[in-house]
C-alpha cells in the first residue's frame, strides 16, 4: 500500500489598464479622418453577373449635374475648424510675442539668466514629488483619458453629443488646434526641458511627450476652450464656474502626472487668456487684435445655437 499527498499553491496578478478615445464631432483621429460613425463602413455585396434581362444588379447611374458646390452645412465641424485655425496661423505675426505681455520675468523664473533658477527649479520639482506620492494614483484613469481625449470632458459639461450643435463643436475644436500651434511655437521659443529630465525619479506613468514642457499645451487649450466658450452668454452665465474649474482641473492633472512644472501650467493659463481676447477683439495689454474671419462666424453661429436661434436646416456657417 502507498500514500501519496501533493499540495501546490500558485498566486497570480496582473493589472491592465486600458484607454481608447474616439469621438466623430470632434475628429480626433487625425487629419481628415472626420467621418460620423453613422458614414462609417457598411459591406455590401455586389452582383455584376448580369441578370436575365442582360443588366448587372446595380443601381443606375443618374446623369450627373454639373452646377454643384459642396454645401457649408455639410461641413464636418472640426474641418471647419481646421480652416479657421489655419487664419489663424495665417496671422502669426501678430500673436507671436504675446508672451511678452502675458509672462513676467518672475513667472519665468527656471531660466538660466535668472539667479535664482535652481531654488526656483528645486521648488517646483519637490512640489511635483509631493503630487506624485499624494495624488497620481488616485487620479491615473482620470489623467489617462484626458491625455488625448480632454476636448470630451467640455463637450459633457455642456451636454453636447454626437452631430448636436454643430457650431459649438467646430468653436471647441478652433480652441484645440489653435491652442496647440500656439503652444508649440512658445515650446519652441523657450525649449524647457521636462521635469522628469531633471529628476527621473517622478518615474512617468507614460511619455514624455517628445516637445518641451513650457508651456502646458493641456494648460493653453484648456483654459482657451474655457475662455471662448465663455463667450457664448448662456453657457457663461450657466457654466463659467465649472468650465473653469475643468481647465484647471486638467492642467492640474499633468502635473499630477510629472508631466508639467506648476509653472508650465500658469504660463498656458496666461497665454490662453491673451489669445481668446486678442480673438474676440476685446483688445489685449498689448493692444494686439488677431485677424481670424471665420473664428468671429463660427462664434456668432454658436451663440444663435446656445439661444435656439438656429434652423437645424439651414447652413450654420
Amino acid at each position: 500500500m502507498g500514500y501519496g499527498y501533493g499540495y501546490g499553491y500558485g498566486y497570480g496578478y496582473g493589472y491592465g489598464y486600458g484607454y481608447g478615445y474616439g469621438y466623430g464631432g470632434m475628429g480626433g483621429g487625425g487629419a481628415f479622418k472626420n467621418m460620423p460613425a453613422e458614414l462609417g463602413l457598411k459591406p455590401w455585396t455586389l452582383d455584376y453577373t448580369p441578370l436575365p434581362g442582360g443588366a448587372p444588379d446595380l443601381p443606375p447611374r443618374p446623369t450627373p449635374p454639373t452646377n454643384l458646390d459642396y454645401p457649408h452645412n455639410l461641413w464636418d465641424p472640426a474641418l471647419v475648424a481646421g480652416l479657421a485655425a489655419t487664419q489663424f496661423a495665417l496671422d502669426f505675426n501678430n500673436w507671436q510675442n504675446l508672451d511678452a505681455t502675458a509672462l513676467s520675468a518672475t513667472e519665468r523664473g527656471w531660466e538660466k539668466t535668472n539667479a535664482n533658477a535652481q531654488a526656483f527649479i528645486t521648488a517646483e520639482l519637490d512640489y511635483l514629488q509631493a503630487l506624485m506620492a499624494d495624488d497620481r494614483d488616485r487620479y491615473m484613469p482620470e489623467i489617462a483619458a484626458q491625455a488625448d481625449g480632454a476636448p470630451v470632458y467640455w463637450l459633457q459639461l455642456l451636454n453636447v453629443g454626437g452631430g448636436e450643435r454643430p457650431a459649438t463643436n467646430a468653436l471647441i475644436n478652433f480652441a484645440q488646434r489653435i491652442g496647440e500651434i500656439a503652444a508649440l511655437h512658445f515650446k519652441e521659443r523657450y525649449k524647457r526641458v521636462r521635469p522628469s529630465t531633471l529628476f527621473p525619479g517622478l518615474l512617468l506613468p507614460f511619455g514624455p511627450p517628445r516637445h518641451p514642457a513650457f508651456p502646458s499645451g493641456h494648460s493653453l487649450t484648456g483654459h482657451l476652450t474655457t475662455h471662448l466658450l465663455c463667450e457664448i452668454p448662456e453657457v457663461n452665465t450657466a457654466l463659467s464656474t465649472e468650465l473653469q474649474w475643468l481647465a484647471d482641473r486638467v492642467a492640474k492633472n499633468r502635473e499630477r502626472a510629472g508631466l508639467h512644472y506648476p509653472s508650465d501650467s500658469a504660463a498656458g493659463k496666461k497665454l490662453a487668456l491673451e489669445i481668446g481676447t486678442a480673438l474676440v477683439g476685446n483688445g489685449t495689454t498689448s493692444g494686439v487684435h488677431i485677424n481670424c474671419p471665420l473664428f468671429t462666424t463660427i462664434l456668432t453661429a454658436a451663440k444663435k445655437e446656445a439661444a435656439d436661434l438656429v434652423d437645424p436646416a439651414k447652413q450654420w456657417w
